[in-house]
């Protein structure tokens, strides 16, 4: 009874923790397939007819660490990342592209972080939204920007 008893328990814990990990943790295969190189990324949306999302932000910045853990785990989300060239810059590593683009955090003199910026492949702006956004935020954002970029 004492053993059964144990490996319940044992359990019971182990389902616990599972619900109170972030979803990136839970699911490591499902994720946004981030480029680091936004003149590979410009060559690829060009070759492949697909506008860019390119996600501004830092390792320190509390709204971009909750974009990551819950808004760019959201399966959905994921999904539709699968229509755009997806590039992520971090504002301390590249501070060259965040300033061309305006995607430094305000402490830089930019428009503040997370910030997200959907171009086409010739770099035409097609959406610029600054902040945390909620998974269903983004997936309407991102459907706009999908309608605008395909007339």
């Amino acid at each position: 009874m004492f053993k059964n008893r144990n490996k319940l328990i044992f359990i019971l814990i182990l389902m616990l923790v599972g619900l109170f990990l972030p979803a990136c943790q839970r699911k490591p295969s499902e994720k946004i397939a981030w480029i680091y190189n936004l003149d590979s990324a410009l060559t690829l949306a060009d070759q492949s007819n697909k506008p860019l999302m390119i996600d501004f932000m830092a390792v320190w910045c509390p709204p971009c660490k909750a974009m990551e853990e819950s808004t760019f785990c959201n399966p959905a989300v994921i999904t539709k990342s699968q229509a755009f060239v997806t590039v992520r810059i971090d504002v301390d590593q590249q501070p060259d592209v965040a300033n061309k683009y305006n995607g430094n955090a305000r402490k830089y003199g930019g428009k503040g972080i997370p910030n997200l910026l959907f171009l086409s492949a010739q770099e035409d702006t097609l959406q610029h939204i600054v902040g945390y956004y909620s998974p269903a935020d983004l997936l309407a954002v991102m459907d706009s920007v999908l309608a605008a970029f395909s007339k």
